[in-house]
């Protein structure tokens, strides 16, 4: 992102909070000589770039609008080395201690290279963790008066991530950014900032506005925003279970297949219970949620009845899904704007449910009054 050193010294003023008087003051300078470099009328004398840096706690290249990153072999070097560090906590030392010795690292490095991002981010990783450490202490009856340190560390954390959003374009940064405001912001007990930050998140499953909304006593607001979130992973592991499932089965792993179905089915419906209906509210995935999986494998390990059990809920399933097939599934309770539609099946459900009832590994149960009653069913659906 290029811009005038005008725009640079006024963005870089108002996100620490200053106002031209102010800032003018710190430098000697008039609130007019200010008011010129902001709207680019004049520029600062050479002599003022320096201290003008100083104020605002960054490099003179940021002033010019240059990265001015660190050596990038140097930047990995000491990643990795307080990346060790972080995670070989010495016996003896409590976590907030080792926290704080870390975060300190992270700033020794960053007055050197003030902007650079990859330092930032760690930076305000540390940060979050020192303010963490502190909370879960002070949650533990151990407070020792920390708070003047406590609201420092948010406000260079604040700082820090504003320089990223502010002046970098990376959109790997600028949600990390977003991310650590909004527990910063959460911490600080600014809930309505640290929703605007959530909303800002790249990431949409939904889980730091649940967070925020939880915190701000929104109940139902957050348990949409969870099972978003939920659902939103669900589906990331969605084609997994079932996969690992077949191969188990292909390895004559009977019990190994089964609870990779069993787990699959069991997700789906915890998950996307609808509160007003004892059903589940989803669209009609892929093989029928592994029902007549989990029939076949009872069928092979020779526990006819809980097959046909499950053979009962996979009707009861295709009736649920059958009224539904037609519906505008993306707008079903709690998923508000998902598009479903990658994850419905072009088979209709009826047709789906009478094809697994004619494999032949549930021909031993033909002849039951319970199967014609469940094999009536499906062909009614």
């Amino acid at each position: 992102m290029h811009e005038t050193m005008g725009k640079i010294i006024r963005g870089l003023r108002k996100e620490r909070n200053l106002t031209q008087e102010e800032l003018a003051e710190q430098l000697n300078v008039t609130c007019q000589a200010v008011s010129r470099w902001e709207t680019e009328a004049s520029l600062p004398d050479i002599a003022q770039i320096v201290p003008l840096a100083h104020v605002f706690g960054v490099s003179t290249d940021v002033l010019f609008g240059i990265a001015g990153d660190a050596d990038d072999e140097q930047t990995e070097a000491f990643l990795r080395e307080y990346h060790q560090k972080r995670c070989s906590k010495p016996e003896g030392i409590s976590d907030l201690a080792h926290c704080r010795a870390c975060c300190a690292d992270v700033q020794k490095i960053l007055a050197v290279y003030p902007n650079n991002y990859k330092l930032l981010a760690c930076s305000l990783g540390s940060i979050v963790s020192l303010l963490w450490a502190n909370h879960r202490e002070t949650i533990q009856g151990e407070e020792t008066g920390r708070g003047d340190e406590m609201h420092a560390m948010m406000q260079e954390g604040i700082r820090q991530a504003n320089v990223i959003l502010h002046h970098c374009s990376d959109m790997e940064y600028l949600d990390l950014a977003h991310r650590r405001l909004v527990s910063i912001y959460r911490m600080a007990g600014d809930l309505a900032k640290a929703e605007e930050h959530a909303k800002q998140v790249v990431d949409q499953s939904g889980f730091q506005l649940a967070v925020v909304y939880e915190a701000m006593g929104r109940t139902e607001d957050a348990k949409v925003q969870y099972i978003n979130a939920l659902y939103t992973k669900l589906i990331q592991i969605e084609p997994i279970l079932p996969a690992l499932g077949y191969l188990y089965e292909k390895q004559g792993k009977w019990e190994e297949a089964y609870t990779c179905y069993r787990l699959r089915i069991d997700l789906f419906e915890r998950i996307l219970q609808s509160k007003n209906a004892d059903e589940p509210y989803h669209p009609n995935l892929s093989l029928n949620l592994s029902y007549d999986r989990c029939a076949s494998i009872c069928m092979k390990l020779g526990r006819t009845e809980e097959a046909m059990d499950w053979l009962e809920k996979l009707v009861c399933f295709g009736q649920r899904s059958a009224e539904k097939h037609h519906h505008k599934t993306s707008q079903l309770p709690y998923f508000y704007g998902i598009d479903f539609s990658a994850h419905l099946t072009s088979v209709p459900p009826a047709k789906q449910i009478t094809n697994s009832l004619q494999w032949s590994v549930f021909d031993p149960l033909r002849g039951s009054k319970r199967f014609r009653v469940i094999l009536a069913k499906a062909n009614s659906l």
